[in-house]
């Protein structure tokens, strides 16, 4: 009877220890109250006390409370029934805090330490900007991808559609830079082996080289459109999408010459 109590004991705490895994990791004991109250789920005096902690000198170079701040109003956009007051848009909140937790965060190494936490905004924003694009409301949806990259400026699949986006709102040397920037490094990964399908992003990534590819060949680029889509099925030879992107690509034939 003692020993199979001990055994549920252990295998109590070893089942808390798995659930404390998937809040918020800190580094800073001084802000192990943000860890406590974020665990306990209580998200607006967390939000509240990690502003409090931006705003003084001796933390305001710290990236905790900024990411604690972007994790809450993540919480707001999916829980709002947790917190005493509306906001706009709280999800728009979460990407700026995390937009400046990353850059405080100099090695990297808290925000690898949250990264699963923080690809949920990820997720929830890249929704939000697909909406957008599916709705051909080109310039919202490249003003919400462009807010996703300021977060993860290294993500070449959101560089690629945000590009692409730009490029269909009109914007299209600005577009382009992205493109071409998203491209280089696709095809400087395919080459060297280093190419690694991102779950959050591997959609954004097939919808992008859909989409540049049937503008390339609406502006009658049809030489560069059927490069970019080989190049897209030699990167992700097993997708079915691209697959029939590049028969439909292939199938089209060159421009009419008109008769002098």
């Amino acid at each position: 009877m003692v020993t199979l109590m001990k055994k549920s004991l252990i295998g109590f705490i070893i089942l808390i220890a798995s659930s404390l895994a998937s809040y918020a990791q800190v580094m800073n004991s001084d802000f192990q109250k943000l860890f406590d109250l974020y665990t306990m789920e209580e998200y607006d005096r967390c939000a509240y006390k990690a502003e409090k902690y931006s705003q003084k000198d001796k933390y305001r170079r710290d990236p905790e409370p900024y990411l604690y701040m972007a994790l809450c109003f993540y919480q707001a956009h999916v829980q709002p029934e947790k917190f005493d007051q509306e906001f706009d848009d709280p999800l728009k909140d979460a990407l700026k805090y995390a937009y400046k937790f990353r850059k405080k965060d100099k090695t990297g190494e808290l925000y690898e330490t949250n990264r699963d936490l923080l690809d949920k905004i990820r997720e929830e924003a890249l929704s939000n900007a697909k909406f957008y694009y599916n709705d051909e409301n080109y310039r919202k949806a490249a003003s919400e991808f462009g807010r996703i990259l300021k977060v993860i400026p290294d993500d070449e699949s959101v560089l690629f559609m945000t590009g692409v986006a730009n490029i269909m709102a009109k914007s299209a040397a600005l577009g382009e830079k992205y493109v071409v920037q998203a491209l280089d490094t696709l095809r400087a990964q395919e080459a060297g082996n280093r190419f690694e399908k991102d779950p959050v992003t591997y959609d954004v990534l097939i919808k992008g080289f859909v989409g540049y590819t049937n503008y390339l060949s609406e502006v009658n680029r049809l030489d560069e459109a059927q490069e970019v889509i080989a190049f897209s099925r030699k990167l992700i030879p097993d997708d079915a999408t691209l697959k029939s992107q590049y028969k439909k690509i292939y199938a089209i034939g060159p421009p009419e010459e008109e008769e002098d």
